[in-house]
């Protein structure tokens, strides 16, 4: 059985534990936003490479390489935006941590 102090000693590290996980959570709520947005403006940023991509053949090696390519990091790109934001809505029901 623990002694009063042991018992003290404990309840002090849980509470310590508590702020500081709140505290990550709450920072992790803010990088998540930070980076969603990020992530969504890709499209308008880079609006002219994708646009040119979208114009490419297929017979030309470097065109067909490129829009290979662009179609993997579109789908890897829709996952991680839909993640994201999906992170971002569940803790926005939060209020405070």
């Amino acid at each position: 059985m623990a002694t009063s102090s042991e018992v003290k000693a404990g309840l002090d590290e849980i509470s310590a534990m508590i702020k500081a996980s709140r505290q990550r959570l709450v920072s992790s709520k803010a990088m998540i936003g930070t980076q969603e947005t990020n992530l969504k403006a890709i499209p308008t940023r880079f609006s002219e490479v994708l646009s040119t991509i979208d114009g490419y053949g297929t017979t030309d090696v470097f065109e067909a390489l490129c829009k290979a390519e662009l179609a993997k990091m579109t789908a890897e790109f829709l996952a991680l935006v839909a993640d994201a934001t999906e992170a971002v809505t569940d803790l926005g029901k939060r209020t405070e941590f």
